[in-house]
């Protein structure tokens, strides 16, 4: 046990992952297998590397104590934790790396940070070291400053209209109900597209996020059939050198909205332009955790959110090290209840659509996506 002078309270999402779990204790773990070719004869090494670049992320060793807050710990294996579980098996000539990790640990680019720490010990190349615990402590710090409690305020005041839908309409009478919330899945296939896409946000300095944001919450507006909307999107963050090391949930969800889109739609470029400084103003009011954080998360965390997913595969199949994703376990449940993950290899784009079965049916999330489909082709032609 420790007391409260040496833990810190969770950051915002890995807190949003700790509640969900405390009633639904699975829906944010993800198995995996992977496959490490031909290392079945360099097992010991193959385990010494994994411990190696693990014990170089301290929130392998993050613990939380009865109060909910996370403090540092010693573990007795690196390898297994409250949180997760990597094993290693010889099937044959390969290595076949078994595990798992809770959502509370990190986000999306913290996957790219470890692998890239695997390839490293592998190569005996030095680690960065990861500083998680200092910026912990400098995001409590940052509580007490002024631009945090003026982003707070810039945030309420932007967002706080409750009238405008941050969703398609579900299908189900209300949000809460007894049943857990399946998951459901549909693709949007993108690749024709794409080149397109890529000139248009290339020419127009918009991310793809931007895009994609803007197109979808027009489409709940259309599907709501209401003249403004809004929606979350998931800033990766890590803008300073230190960060870009970390193992750890730092992203942020920014709010985005659009107001009077019968007006603003009659003109492509003010749209651009539009989202392109709604995007900015999110970033630079995003140390306030609005859409995360009581009361406002009552109504954010059941809004549509857009995210870049990384590309691991292409990252691994040059990385170096023989290492292939064997296998994911189906996803029994919604972590969210709406996500829209965009992910972009170099000859594919894809949206997918990652929603509650339980609240939405397959015809509807079908509609919705033909929707967004049909403004990204307004927007790049």
């Amino acid at each position: 046990m420790t007391n409260d002078q040496s833990s810190y309270p969770l950051l915002p999402f890995s807190q949003l992952v700790y509640d969900t779990t405390r009633w639904l204790p699975q829906v944010y773990t993800f198995p995996f297998t992977y496959r490490w070719e031909n290392g079945a004869a360099d097992k010991e090494r193959i385990e010494h590397v994994c411990r190696t670049a693990l014990a170089n992320h301290p929130v392998f060793s993050m613990r939380i104590n009865w109060r909910g807050r996370q403090y540092a710990a010693t573990p007795k294996d690196i390898l297994h934790g409250p949180y997760h579980s990597v094993t290693l098996y010889v099937q044959g000539q390969d290595l076949l790396v078994q595990g798992k990790f809770n959502r509370i640990l990190g986000d999306g680019m913290s996957l790219e940070i470890l692998f890239e720490d695997i390839r490293r010990a592998y190569n005996n190349e030095s680690l960065e070291p990861d500083d998680y615990w200092g910026y912990v402590a400098r995001f409590e710090q940052l509580k007490n400053e002024l631009h945090y409690n003026e982003s707070k305020a810039w945030l309420v005041k932007e967002f706080a209209d409750t009238a405008v839908p941050v969703r398609p309409t579900i299908d189900r009478c209300c949000l809460t109900t007894f049943l857990p919330p399946k998951a459901g899945l549909h693709i949007a296939d993108y690749t024709d597209l794409q080149e397109k896409i890529n000139n248009l946000s290339h020419s127009h300095y918009i991310s793809l996020d931007g895009i994609f944001s803007l197109c979808a919450v027009l489409a709940i507006a259309d599907y709501c059939g209401t003249d403004s909307a809004a929606l979350t999107w998931a800033y990766e963050g890590r803008e300073k050198e230190p960060e870009q090391r970390i193992f750890g949930s730092l992203h942020r969800d920014i709010p985005f909205k659009i107001n009077q889109k019968s007006t603003i739609i009659n003109n492509k470029l003010d749209l651009i332009r539009e989202t392109r400084n709604k995007i900015r103003a999110g970033i630079a009011h995003s140390d306030y955790p609005y859409t995360l954080t009581p009361p406002y998360n009552k109504r954010w965390n059941y809004a549509v959110n857009v995210l870049r997913v990384p590309d691991l595969e292409d990252f691994l199949s040059t990385s170096g090290i023989p290492l292939k994703l064997e296998s994911m376990q189906k996803q029994k449940y919604a972590y969210a209840l709406f996500d829209i993950e965009i992910l972009e290899h170099i000859d594919s784009l894809q949206l997918r659509y990652r929603y509650s079965a339980t609240h939405y049916k397959p015809e509807s999330i079908r509609k919705f996506a033909e929707l967004v489909r049909k403004y990204v082709e307004w927007l790049i032609n």
